[in-house]
Order: structure tokens, then C-alpha cells, then sequence
């Protein structure tokens, strides 16, 4: 948005009250010239102070929030896949071995800046044209010596063909892939179980009292045929239960482990949809590389980062390993010296899971004067620069955390109220916070993590109600390795619903967004914890939203 005073149309009507085109109205009677004058100067002092100072006024510092949504009305709002119809065989399905690439109105070179479109046609495995969509896909360009790539926009046509939109972000030789991640019948398997099974995860507490521990069943939801230890915050509606133990009381609760997932009932014909085999394979093309050159107009955003800006998508690119937002100028933080000049006098709050995490454990490598001098890897970590007066702090994301480790689950904390205890002081912009959840909730139904969204939401709300100029910054999760038997636990394809649940809570709030799907689709890392390069970069640009 523009500034107050830069342009009078986009003054709020309530500015307007006593000042026309910066003309003020008064009435002869004293008093009420004085308190009309009064009304007039505290405008003008809105509109003139963003322009001349660091000052902001209170419509820039924001955006004005929508009425939040329903658990159920997020739900509705996702992208879902039409279902599939039932097949008889498993050579009904999608077949990426059997399905198409090809160029749509090819050109002997293209422009940077063109958009490169391209048509995926997809087959079954009797190499039959499939009439109908709900693949999931994803693509990507690629140019390898250059180490550049970027991800592709992808449209179902809902008639087993699929669009793709590239945009050509450098010039040289470029490479598209296209990669099947499940088919339209894989899909329709996942989509029904992520709905309504509670059960693939469980997880076993253990609660202790002086010498004495006792082990017992816990999960987000579980039968009432015994007794129960239930642990609910009502003002988050985050709940999680146990069977009570049995002697100990529930507050002794302490630790917490998660036991190996339960396979939902699946028939053959639907292991073989989720079989590795099966998912995350390469679809020819039917093209060599495209050539592209620069021609002359410079296609870079003059923009700078700032929280609650559009994030379009693809968002960025690679190139010389180096990220490029689509929509912003994100600034040069890959060094160490330009990393501490930002992070000077401040204090960054990483919240979540271990992808976040690795950000402390890359700026206590990256930067000479921060040690962590506290804390340990599933819990929480404190890292302090003396010299430079910084402090970065990650905070393990509470209840579900999917761990074969003994995680302390006793007097954890949810990201509401670490936000909720976020001290602001007269110096705002000297508080970042980063938000990243979402691996830890792949197994559970799409309600437990929009849950936990609309409660973090409510809370970045608090936060920016008394300290406006914080800035936050969301994490969206990142692809992860295909492993075989884990699809029905883990799958990208709830990962990538998540990550559209998350911009659908957090859309009209001012945040700013780290897409690190976008990055690693790009990258084609397919690692739960992705490389040096990708968290480098997604460092880099969470600090373009606080530092120009």
C-alpha cells in the first residue's frame, strides 16, 4: 500500500472527518475550532510523519483482517482433487512411463522473462489416454551448469491433461522435468485416509514421580472405554490425551515417544498405487532444452521484501545457488558480515519443527560470534552473540511431535504463548519471529493442524495489536525424501495441502512467507532436511522482511 500523503485517494474516510483535500473546515464557535484544528493536526501528523521518518501510520502498519475462517470452511477452501473413479485394475491408473511432455507453440529461442508453456498428457499403464484429472504433479526448470532452476506452475485440466507454466527467469540452455509424485487413483487413496484416520500415529507417555515412572498409550484421540488423563488448552483448542495410568497421577506426565505408525487397512491394488515404484517418477519429454537469451529489458522486481506483500508463485529462482524472489529485491544475507549487520541488536524467535531449527544450527556455524550456549535438539536452543547483542532462540513446536526419541513434553510451550510472551519494547524492528510447522502433522486429519494455524493466527493478531513493527515471517514446509511404505504417513501431497491451508489462514494477515516448497520442488532435494544451500537461501530471504 501506498503511504498516507503520497497519494489522497487511499486515505481512509475516517481521516477525512475534519479534513477535505487537506483543507480543514471550522465552525466561528471557539471550542469547537479547537477541537476541529486539534482533529485536523493529529491527520496531518498520520499522513506527513510515514514520509519524513521511520514512522508508520497505523493503515500501513497492517493489514486489515478478514472474519477467520471455520475449521471446515478452510477445508472447503483447499484445492481438492476431483475424485477418481473406481478402477478394477492397477493398470487403469496413471502411468508416468506411459504419458507425455510436450512443448506448446515452440519457438526456436525464447526471451528471459517469456513464459514457456507446456502440456502434460497423461496415459494409464495399457498406454490408454486418461479421461479424467487429480494427478499430482510438479515440474520444474533446470540448468545445471549454470546451478539455476526454477518450479513450474501446474493447472489441471481435469481431462488427464495438465498445463504447465514456466517463467524464464536466465538466459542459456534450459531443461524442463516434469515428475509424477502420485497418480489421480494414488491421490483419491491418500485423500480418504488423511480425513478420517486418528490413529496411524500413537505415541507412548511416560509420566514420573520421584523414582517411579509408569508408561502408558497417548494419542491426539482415543477410545473412552478407560480411564483417561486428557489435556486440553480451550483457548487454543488443542487437546491430546492418555490412558491414565496405573498409580500415577496425569500431572506427572513427562515424556513422550512416538511408536512406529499404524498402516491404515489398505487393499493390494492400493499398496500398489503407494508403492515407491510407483511414485515420484520422471515423465519424458518429447523436446530438447529450450534456448534462451536476454533481450535487453531487466525483468528483476524493484520492490523491496516487505511482511504482508502477495507472494506470487513460482516465487523465485536459483541461480549460482543463489535465490531470487519473483516478487521483492531480497537482500544480499548469505554473508556473514551482511547477516550480522542485519541481526545486530536483535533477537529472532525460531518456532516449530527441526527445518527451522537447522537455521540456528547454520547461523551458530555461519556467524564466529554465535554460540548456543544452552538448550538441546529436541527441546529448544538459545544462541547469544555478546559482541553483536544477538539472541536467536528456537523453540520445539508442541504436541504432536513425531519422534522414536523420549521428547520432554512437561512444561513445553505452544507458539501462542511463546508470542503471547514476546516483550516488545520502544524497539520493534528489533524482533523477528519465525513460524514452521507441519511435518509433525502429515499423519493427523487436515483439522488438527488448521487448529493449530487458526490458534497461531489468533496470536500473531495479539502480538502486532501492541508491537505492529515485529516482524514475522512463515515458513512453508518443504518437500521430503519418498521412502518406501511411508506415502500413507507422510506423503507431499499433504504437505502441499498444508502449505495451501496455511496461505489460505494467513493470507490477509502481515507476514511475510519463506516458500520452501517452491525452493525445493526447484532444487528437486526431495530431503525432509534440506541442503546448506536451501537453508542458506531461506535464511536470506526471512531477513529481506526486516532488513533493506
Amino acid at each position: 500500500m501506498e503511504r498516507l500523503g503520497d497519494n489522497t485517494a487511499y486515505l481512509p474516510s475516517a481521516v477525512g472527518l475534519c479534513c477535505g483535500t487537506w483543507g480543514c473546515k471550522y465552525s466561528r464557535n471557539n471550542v469547537t475550532f479547537l477541537i476541529l484544528m486539534t482533529l485536523c493536526t493529529l491527520g496531518f501528523v498520520f499522513m506527513y510523519f510515514p514520509i519524513q521518518s521511520k514512522w508508520t501510520s497505523i493503515w500501513e502498519q497492517r493489514k486489515t483482517p478478514h472474519k477467520e475462517m471455520t475449521v471446515d470452511e478452510v477445508i472447503l477452501s483447499l484445492l481438492w482433487a476431483p475424485a477418481a473413479p473406481n478402477i478394477t485394475s492397477f493398470k487403469n491408473s496413471s502411468s508416468a512411463r506411459h504419458s507425455a511432455v510436450m512443448l506448446e507453440q515452440p519457438r526456436a529461442q525464447y526471451c528471459v522473462g517469456d513464459t514457456l508453456n507446456v502440456m502434460v498428457d497423461m496415459s494409464n499403464y495399457a498406454g490408454h489416454p486418461k479421461a479424467y484429472g487429480g494427478d499430482f504433479i510438479v515440474a520444474r526448470i533446470h540448468s545445471p551448469k549454470l546451478q539455476a532452476c526454477a518450479s513450474g506452475d501446474v493447472t489441471d485440466l481435469l481431462n488427464g491433461s495438465y498445463r504447465v507454466r514456466f517463467r524464464l527467469f536466465w538466459p542459456g540452455e534450459v531443461h524442463v522435468s516434469v515428475r509424477l509424485i502420485h497418480s489421480a487413483e494414488a491421490v483419491s487413496v491418500l485423500q480418504r485416509n488423511w480425513m478420517q484416520d486418528y490413529g496411524k500415529a500413537m505415541h507412548i507417555g511416560t509420566f514420573i514421580s520421584g523414582e517411579k515412572k509408569e508408561k502408558s498409550q497417548c494419542a491426539l484421540r482415543l477410545g473412552s472405554d478407560r480411564p483417561l488423563c486428557e489435556y486440553r488448552k480451550k483457548e487454543d483448542g488443542e487437546y491430546y490425551a492418555c490412558y491414565k495410568p496405573q498409580t500415577l497421577p496425569c500431572n506427572s506426565l513427562t515424556l513422550m515417544t512416538s511408536t512406529k505408525p499404524r498402516a491404515p487397512h489398505l487393499t493390494m491394488k492400493e499398496v500398489q498405487l503407494l508403492a515407491r515404484k510407483n511414485t515420484g517418477i520422471e515423465i519424458k519429454n518429447s523436446f530438447r532444452p529450450v534456448t534462451v537469451i536476454g533481450c535487453g529489458a531487466d525483468q528483476r522486481p524493484t520492490e523491496k521484501c516487505v511482511a504482508g506483500m502477495n507472494s506470487l508463485f513460482p516465487g523465485g529462482y536459483f541461480y549460482s545457488n543463489r535465490w531470487s524472489s519473483s516478487s521483492c529485491q531480497a537482500g544480499p544475507f548469505l554473508s556473514e558480515d551482511a547477516i550480522t549487520r542485519c541481526l545486530k541488536g536483535k533477537t529472532i524467535y525460531l518456532l516449530g519443527d527441526s527445518t527451522v531449527r537447522q537455521w540456528i544450527e547454520y547461523l551458530e556455524k555461519k556467524l564466529k560470534d554465535l554460540r548456543i550456549v544452552k538448550g538441546n535438539r529436541l527441546h529448544s536452543f538459545l544462541a547469544v552473540d555478546v559482541h553483536n547483542n544477538i539472541t536467536v532462540r528456537w523453540i520445539k513446536q508442541s504436541h504432536p511431535w513425531i519422534s522414536f526419541a523420549s521428547v520432554y513434553i512437561k512444561g513445553s510451550v505452544t507458539i501462542p504463548e511463546v508470542l503471547d510472551s514476546i516483550a516488545v519494547g520502544s524497539r520493534q524492528e528489533d524482533v523477528i519471529v519465525v513460524i514452521a510447522i507441519g511435518q509433525h502433522f502429515r499423519a493427523y486429519p487436515p483439522e488438527v493442524f488448521i487448529q493449530r494455524l487458526r490458534s497461531i493466527r489468533r496470536a500473531i493478531l495479539r502480538l502486532h495489536a501492541h508491537s505492529p513493527q515485529t516482524t514475522v515471517v512463515i515458513k512453508l514446509e518443504n518437500n521430503r525424501q519418498l521412502q518406501e511404505n511411508a506415502a500413507i504417513f507422510y506423503s507431499d501431497w499433504y504437505g502441499h495441502m498444508q502449505n495451501l491451508a496455511q496461505r489460505k489462514v494467513f493470507e490477509d494477515l502481515k507476514v511475510g512467507l519463506v516458500d520452501a516448497w517452491d525452493m525445493t520442488v526447484a532444487a528437486n532435494t526431495f530431503a525432509i532436511h534440506p541442503n546448506g544451500v536451501i537453508v542458506s537461501n531461506e535464511v536470506a530471504l526471512a531477513l529481506s522482511f526486516s532488513c533493506h
